[in-house]
């Protein structure tokens, strides 16, 4: 017989409810978003936090690309891509969401 505690059945639920929202997506969206959860929990366990606008900017580059590195840098968050025609894109994300030109760099395939 399976039992839980009252903390694991609290946790689940939590859990559920977060989840519940991604039952739609196709499994490919659902990789990507699941390797995506794991360098911001990790960039997260470093003490960084992401602003709004600078979460959507990197949503729109997991489009076409994949996250490579996250971390927290002077004036932003720097981040790394890989894919879609780069063999790597990296560039700052300012906490309004605007990436400064000076801080871009990137090298095609």
């Amino acid at each position: 017989m399976l039992s839980a505690d009252f903390a694991a059945v609290q946790w689940a639920r939590k859990m559920a409810a977060a989840i519940e929202p991604l039952s739609g997506l196709p499994p490919d969206e659902l990789g990507k978003l699941a390797h995506f959860l794991q360098i911001l929990a990790d960039f997260r366990a470093a003490g960084g936090e992401l602003s709004a606008p600078q979460l959507q900017v990197i949503l729109q580059n997991l489009h076409t690309r994949q996250l490579v590195r996250l971390e927290p840098d002077k004036g932003g968050v720097l981040v790394e891509f890989s894919g879609g025609g780069f063999a790597f894109e990296r560039f700052l994300i300012r906490d309004d969401g605007r990436v400064p030109n000076f801080r871009y760099e990137a090298k095609k395939e």
